[in-house]
């Protein structure tokens, strides 16, 4: 499963069949409204034979909200050559200076560190 950040720095590598013509498009089939959308990769891609590496970033902007899930093909000249599946994330940022716990709820009691040890 790949993971799509929303205003984020989205490059995909991925290991996919052999292909040789150049003309690579990826087809999004969304699981939740069962609509697809396709974007013609030409140009967007590097791609490296020998290991069959395939590094590309698309931009889905507009298309795409977050929890959103696609089953994901990329094709080559009409045959696929990679199936899988993508999930829409919203961008985050950690700022270690406003840290803020889980359970803000909780709040331990103050203790000496006293312990009684039995023999």
């Amino acid at each position: 499963m790949l993971s799509y950040y929303i205003s984020g720095s989205n490059q995909f590598t991925i290991r996919t069949e052999n292909t040789s013509s150049g003309e690579l498009s990826l087809h999004l089939d969304n699981l939740y409204t069962n609509t697809t959308s396709s974007y013609d990769l030409s140009g967007s891609y590097t791609f490296t034979p020998y290991e069959n590496i395939l590094v590309f970033s698309q931009s889905l902007e507009g298309v795409v909200d977050v929890g959103d899930e696609f089953l994901l093909h990329i094709m080559d000249s009409g045959s696929k050559i990679w199936d899988g599946s993508l999930q829409v994330y919203k961008q985050q940022e950690i700022v270690k200076s406003d840290y803020d716990t889980q359970n803000d709820g909780y709040v331990s009691n103050v203790s000496n560190n006293e312990y009684i040890v039995l023999d």
